[in-house]
């Protein structure tokens, strides 16, 4: 048996309980000196190395400043002269060797040069001159182009079509927001030769800001081909702005020739503009509420008003809290007095919260009057009438298990039963009733799968595009009693839905899709291929395939809707939208030796959303480029909502990553 050494001063150091507690004063008197002297030294030691600190860190500062005048252009310096901004601090950070060689090396490996990746270097020079260009649209303080930036004989197409169509109109006369288009008649435009012609087209894309504040220019590189002297580049434009009279967006495609001068700089040989949009908003249309409907609530204020960064240095991850934590909520009327109330999931160590709705619209804060203000994580919640007794009652997926809880009627709930699942990375689920006997049925979404639970190699291996690596999703049958006990069971294998059920599942919903009287199920999932089961007469079959649905990608939501009327009910998927992923996938030595199929899964991982239009005899056909809903970014929920109540489905997505103090980031 091992044992641990003890360390020579352990060795050398006499047993403390050999030593007198006792003594005379004289001892006592020299002990407290020992410890006054001890602590002057130590004042004294840190003042003499603050000074010295001080002198090494402007030395530093005065060597920064000569040598990146030497050389401007060389990664180390730049990264030093980073530093020496920082060294003005009464605290400095000092750059040691081993720190800037660190930074160099990092640099260098996020450097798309270093690995042969010249498209993504083209991708932000071009992203970078392209915001200089249109930098005239906000008044900024940007360095235009210069004449040696553009190439001799460039070609402009009208960056803001000439005729503009109003296509859509809401509030009348003087509706709150009104979109324009490309009249037909100015489709095609024509173009022009040279400087002139390019501030020309600047300066009519820049017009309808003339008054406008806060404007915000961005653009986004998706395409870059050609060769090493003559590029072509594919960007999506975007610039919003606050005006006189409400809000501007204007949205384009802006497709770019560049060539290289002889000097090796990128000279912009052509710009043209298509699939321009520009949005007027006259007054307020959607406004933000939050503050003036939950102030008076004390769990707002202390709470709700701070992000989960906030949380993350405050509560130790054994609560249940991370940074990837994903928290939903749930609308539905509680208390029965016909105004929806809103449910609020945590991470774990923070209460969930119930907010009541009242009569002028704010709500108060009853969690914990409830009983629903558990603090383990909650991921997703529901809230619907369970035991057919007409009122409201819930099921919370937390990190204790699913809780099935009973409304009294008056909003206070008591736990009826607590469903387990072998995995327990709940994400989500839907409530229907699959069988047709009258009450509501819970499908449960989990992502990953305990460690240990999967129990061959063919299911551990983890493949990004077709991952069937995941947790098993649930089927509970609702099989409550009247006046009985809460009972569920697990029927998922005996209806078929064991079937393609590793696959990392983020979200579902259920529709009667083929109208034949029962419910279908729609699972959308992450790295790969999702799943549509069709019921017939309470057993599922996977038919994604035939059905056109598959669409591989990262399945983050699901919601169905007939947004073109014709009675069938068609399908929204959200997934990832990249620019880089967009760029790259499209690239000759991206996964060079593989098949060209393969090449395309991965380009449309990066694409963005779905539509998917169903076309009444069992298969869907894709329309989201042609219907414009195809880049929402990096969208996570997507829901069918009439919003403006024209009786035509409107498309809402919640779209964005993790915020920090660094808002660059998406």
């Amino acid at each position: 048996m091992s044992r641990r050494r003890k360390s020579k001063r352990s060795e050398q150091t006499p047993d403390r309980r050999d030593s007198k507690v006792a003594g005379n004063s004289s001892s006592q008197s020299e002990t407290g000196w020992n410890w006054i002297l001890l602590v002057g030294l130590l004042f004294v030691a840190v003042g003499v190395g603050y000074w010295i600190l001080r002198d090494q860190s402007n030395q530093t500062a005065e060597q920064i400043q000569l040598e990146s005048k030497a050389d401007a252009g060389n990664r180390t310096q730049s990264s030093i002269k980073t530093v020496s901004a920082i060294t003005q601090d009464p605290l400095p950070v000092l750059a040691t060797d081993i720190v800037l060689k660190e930074q160099e090396l990092s640099e260098n490996q996020l450097d798309p040069g270093q690995d042969g990746w010249e498209t993504e270097v083209v991708a932000e020079e071009v992203k970078h001159l392209l915001t200089r260009l249109a930098g005239r649209l906000g008044n900024h303080d940007v360095e235009p182009l210069t004449p040696s930036e553009i190439a001799e004989g460039i070609t402009v197409g009208r960056l803001r079509p000439q005729n503009l169509a109003e296509v859509y109109r809401d509030g009348g006369e003087n509706g709150a927001i009104a979109v324009l288009r490309a009249a037909e008649s100015s489709e095609g435009g024509t173009t022009a030769e040279g400087y002139e012609a390019l501030t020309r087209a600047i300066e009519e894309l820049a017009e309808p800001f003339a008054e406008a504040t806060d404007v915000h220019v961005h653009f986004k590189v998706i395409r870059v081909s050609g060769s090493e002297q003559v590029t072509e580049t594919t960007a999506y434009f975007e610039a919003d702005a606050k005006t006189p009279t409400g809000s501007l967006q204007q949205r384009a495609t802006w497709i770019c020739q560049w060539q290289r001068s002889p000097e090796g700089a990128l000279q912009l040989a052509s710009i043209d503009s298509k699939d321009f949009e520009e949005v007027v908003e006259r007054g307020p249309w959607l406004v933000d509420c939050t503050k003036a409907m939950m102030e008076k609530n004390r769990s707002f204020q202390e709470q709700l008003a701070y992000g989960l960064n906030h949380w993350l240095l405050r509560l130790g991850r054994v609560h249940g809290i991370h940074v990837f934590a994903r928290n939903g909520m749930s609308l539905g009327d509680v208390n029965g007095d016909g105004r929806d109330d809103v449910y609020v999931c945590q991470p774990g160590g923070l209460p969930n919260r119930l907010f009541i709705q009242q009569d002028d619209g704010t709500v108060l804060d009853r969690s914990k009057e409830s009983g629903v203000d558990w603090l383990d994580h909650t991921s997703s919640a529901l809230v619907v009438d369970l035991d057919n007794d007409g009122d409201q009652d819930m099921v919370a997926a937390t990190s204790a298990g699913l809780l099935v809880m009973e409304n009294d009627g008056s909003g206070k709930f008591r736990l009826r039963s607590t469903l387990a699942t072998r995995d327990i990375d709940t994400q989500s689920f839907s409530a229907a009733d699959f069988d047709n006997d009258g009450d509501l049925d819970l499908y449960v979404c989990i992502e990953f799968a305990r460690p240990g639970s999967l129990h061959s190699e063919a299911e551990v291996a983890f493949v990004y595009h077709d991952a069937n690596d995941g947790a098993a999703n649930v089927l509970f049958r609702n099989d409550i009693e009247a006046g009985g006990k809460w009972e569920f069971a697990d029927v998922t294998k005996e209806v078929g839905l064991d079937a393609d059920n590793r696959r990392h599942s983020l979200a579902c919903a259920w529709e009667d899709y083929d109208n034949d009287g029962d419910q279908d199920l729609y699972v959308a999932n992450d790295y790969g291929q999702n799943c549509l089961y069709r019921n017939d007469e309470g057993k599922f079959k996977n038919i994604a395939l035939e059905a056109n649905v598959v669409d591989s990608a990262s399945g983050m939501s699901v919601s169905w809707g007939d947004y073109n009327h014709d009675g069938w009910m068609d399908l929204y998927v959200a997934n990832m939208f990249s620019s880089a992923g967009n760029r790259i996938t499209r690239q000759e030595q991206f996964k060079s030796g593989k098949d060209d199929e393969l090449k395309k899964i991965y380009s449309r991982f990066a694409k963005g959303n779905t539509l998917l239009q169903n076309d009444g005899q069992g298969v869907f056909r894709e329309v989201s480029s042609e219907t414009g809903v195809e880049m929402a970014r990096w969208a996570w929920s997507s829901v069918f909502a009439d919003i403006n109540n024209d009786a035509w489905d409107d498309l809402l997505v919640a779209n964005g990553y993790i915020t920090t103090d660094d808002t660059g980031d998406l």
